[in-house]
């Protein structure tokens, strides 16, 4: 295994290295300039330890690439304490405090002295200028934006804007409404002329002297080559801190005035900073309201109490550990786990697993200063090495293999799985974590393309190192890492027809190889026949038909029965009729005829009332006479042969 320890004196690191090369560790130590610039090169490390550089000296890439190293990469991170590191080195609201175990900001529930602070900024004309892609003006806002963010409710803070004419963007209050203040400074644009030292350090006196707060900072953010008007300055500067104001400057750019500008610093008991990158001044206001507030540092002498035990504690004594003198103050985060903790129950010792790596804290130092007692015990030395196995990047799972290349300009991830019984595993749940160049980060899973096989095809665009980490998706673990690089102009390298591909695609669909599209649209394609499925008329069928036999069932009809009352119920109708229509046929041959009717007929026509009969309640009516006989029989009607013969008689007269 391998380790990086970045440190600003290699000398203060020493009985740290030691420390891990007792554990196993080969170890590499590097200043802030010479940190790997992004996580490709962090890739072949295990383990990182950040010692006491303040955050300035970092680039905001550098920073972010120690992040993704321990999120995305699996790898582990150890920080320590001092007075250039965490919350007092300026790393509250960084990349570093995102991945900490602890956070760096001071709204801990602790007494601690009332803070009222004036961060006075140059909002002159040459704040317009670009530094990367940002202004300087946006970046500085941004920066009183985090200090800001930093302090608690029972602080006072007020920002000045400033060129010819000082402009109170926030007025001194207390800090209630942080959205409100960061959307206040975040609009204000640049201005004209020059800043005016003097009339800007009058201004932020005049309302730091009304305050009642235990501690008065200025903080004065200046353009190093563009700071007019400054000829009271030192005297204003002098007897502010006569009256407990504290000023520090920060100066962008090494021009004319930085001299004059650091003095101002000198004179007001606080801190000089000189900033050539813009973008890093958000570090450096964090830094400088940490500073200010006096309550990120506890010098005080105590041994540290176990708390949650580990294996970073295994086999330790710590009552036999002599005292450490001091700490940074920190917050521990809700999933944290706090082994050691000091004075007021804030944590010294504390890890947690963040993305697919782990990170920990140690807040107080491994050195001459807090830890110089530590040093010469050999239980520290034993933490420390335990610690950073803790952390320390896993091995790789020899089952899995991760393979990563471009090709046709794109990124191509391959990977094999294997089982404990060294067979083809298909039905692993496998994602990747790509971390790259300018802070690309892609999580995506890995699709079965093969018995054991899986891959992925990424479209990244921007040149540079790429690094990929295989974690089981159910367990969360890294199995493996893999890397490549797309070189400059790689994505628009041309890459040619596979024609015979083509070829091949066209027979196996039907189709054709064209040279032109001339006629194409009037080619017809030959007819097709569609078929459509029977299943789910024939389903609906045999349902209908269930439901009729359980209906039939349970109502109880019988099929014969229900025939044999059809057959004789219209059998019954068909008789009646035919007697009626025959009785109907006699009557009206025996009235054509003048014969009486049957006696049968003429009692039941006698047994039916006629509707002319009166009925038993309605009064008698006169009684009709019968009709007379007819005196003789009616003619007969003539034959047809009759009628031809008369006519015959006619015609031979």
């Amino acid at each position: 295994s391998t380790a990086l320890v970045l440190d600003a004196s290699p000398e203060r690191a020493r009985p740290l290295v030691s420390a891990l090369e007792d554990a196993g560790f080969q170890v590499e130590i590097a200043s802030a300039p010479a940190a790997p610039a992004d996580v490709a090169g962090l890739a072949r490390h295990d383990l990182v330890v950040l010692g006491e550089i303040p955050a300035l000296d970092f680039s905001p890439s550098q920073l972010d690439a120690l992040a993704a190293f321990v999120r995305d990469l699996g790898g582990g991170l150890l920080l320590l304490g001092g007075e250039q590191s965490l919350g007092p080195g300026g790393y509250a609201r960084t990349a570093i405090e995102e991945v900490s175990p602890t956070a760096f900001d001071l709204k801990q529930e602790r007494r601690r002295a009332s803070l009222a602070e004036v961060i006075a900024v140059d909002f002159s004309g040459s704040m317009a200028a670009k530094a990367g892609e940002h202004t300087k003006l946006e970046l500085a806002n941004e920066a009183a934006v985090r200090s800001a963010d930093l302090l608690g409710e029972g602080d006072r803070l007020g920002v000045l804007h400033v060129d010819a004419a000082p402009h109170w963007t926030v007025p001194l209050a207390p800090v209630v409404d942080k959205a409100k203040i960061a959307e206040r400074i975040r609009a204000v644009g640049p201005g004209g002329g020059g800043i005016f030292v003097d009339l800007t350090l009058e201004t932020a006196y005049a309302a730091l002297r009304k305050e009642t707060t235990q501690l008065k900072h200025l903080l004065l953010f200046a353009d190093g080559s563009d700071a007019e008007e400054r000829t009271r300055a030192p005297a204003l500067v002098a007897r502010a801190k006569a009256a407990g104001i504290t000023t520090s400057v920060v100066a962008l750019g090494s021009g004319k005035d930085v001299t004059a500008l650091e003095r101002l610093a000198t004179l007001g008991g606080g801190r000089f900073y000189l900033i050539e990158d813009a973008r890093r001044l958000p570090a450096v206001f964090a830094q400088e309201t940490v500073l200010a507030s006096r309550s990120a540092i506890n010098e005080v002498r105590f041994v540290p109490a176990p708390r949650a035990a580990g294996p970073a504690l295994r086999g330790i004594d710590f009552g036999a550990a002599p005292p450490l003198t001091g700490y940074v103050v920190t917050i521990p985060k809700n999933r944290a786990e706090v082994h050691l903790a000091g004075p007021e129950g804030d944590p010294v010792l504390a890890t947690w697993s963040v993305g697919t790596g782990r990170a920990g804290v140690f807040t107080s130092d491994f050195s001459n200063r807090w830890g110089h007692a530590w040093t010469s015990w050999e239980g520290a030395s034993r933490l420390f090495g335990q610690l950073s196995r803790q952390l320390a990047r896993r091995a790789e799972d020899p089952r899995v293999r991760l393979q990563a290349e471009f090709e046709n300009g794109g990124l191509a991830i391959r990977a094999t799985a294997l089982d404990a019984r060294g067979r083809r595993d298909t039905f692993r749940r496998l994602r990747v974590v790509v971390s790259g160049p300018e802070g690309y980060q892609r999580t995506a899973p890995l699709e079965v393309i093969g018995p054991g096989h899986f891959g992925l095809e990424l479209s990244p665009s921007r040149p540079g190192a790429y690094v990929m980490t295989l974690v089981d998706d159910v367990t969360g673990e890294p199995l493996a890492t893999g890397g490549a690089v797309l070189a400059s102009g790689i994505e628009q390298r041309p890459v040619g027809t596979d024609r015979a591909l083509l070829g091949r695609v066209a027979t196996l669909t039907g189709g054709k190889v064209r040279d032109t599209l001339a006629g194409i649209f009037r080619e017809r394609e030959r007819r097709r026949f569609a078929y459509s499925p029977l299943e789910p008329t024939l389903l609906a069928t045999c349902a209908a038909a269930l439901l009729l036999a359980v209906t039939a069932r349970r109502l109880f009809v019988s099929i014969p029965r229900l025939r044999r009352a059809t057959i004789e119920r219209r059998s019954s109708a068909s008789a009646a009729s035919i007697t009626g229509t025959l009785a109907a046929l006699r009557a009206r041959k025996r009235k054509a005829r003048g014969e009486p009717a049957p006696p049968s007929e003429q009692t039941a026509e006698a047994a039916q009332p006629s509707a002319h009969e009166p009925s038993a309640g309605s009064p008698p009516r006169a009684a009709t006479p019968a009709p007379k006989p007819p005196l003789r029989p009616p003619e007969r009607g003539r034959t047809a042969a009759e009628i031809l013969l008369e006519r015959r008689r006619r015609r031979l007269r």
